[in-house]
């Protein structure tokens, strides 16, 4: 496994590159191999899978902050009508509208950067256990 200058891991970029002539997409159309290498099935199962597990995670991340979004909205909306105590002069509800949505943000942000590293290193440990086992037999 590659590491990059921080101990880190180097990212695996994923993406999907269009023909850049017209001459390449009809090759392409025709069933004719390209001139890059060529992928492995089982590389090509890994990288949907890693698609897949990053669209899942992105969608429950966007659930998840719209309804605790929508919660600390509410719970604005009932302590602004009900009994809004003042905090350092300043009304409760003004002060939760400007500056509680911050770590919300924050939190989510956190969680999706972490599980979305998290499937990258099994994709690459997919990935590179792969190519051992696909050098080996070929």
């Amino acid at each position: 496994m590659s590491h990059s200058d921080g101990g880190r891991p180097a990212r695996v970029r994923v993406s999907f590159q269009a023909p850049a002539s017209s001459a390449e997409a009809a090759r392409a159309s025709s069933g004719a191999a390209p001139a890059v290498r060529p992928v492995r099935e089982a590389e090509s199962v890994f990288l949907t899978d890693l698609m897949r597990a990053q669209l899942r995670l992105a969608g429950a991340c966007l659930i998840g902050f719209v309804l605790v979004s929508l919660t600390l909205t509410v719970a604005i909306m009932i302590i602004a009508n009900t009994i809004d105590p003042p905090v350092f002069g300043v009304p409760l509800s003004w002060l939760l509208q400007a500056y509680a949505y911050y770590p919300i943000i924050l939190g989510f942000a956190v969680v999706f950067a972490r599980n979305a590293a998290r499937n990258e290193r099994r994709f690459r440990m997919l990935a590179d256990s792969d190519s051992v086992q696909g050098g080996a037999d070929g």
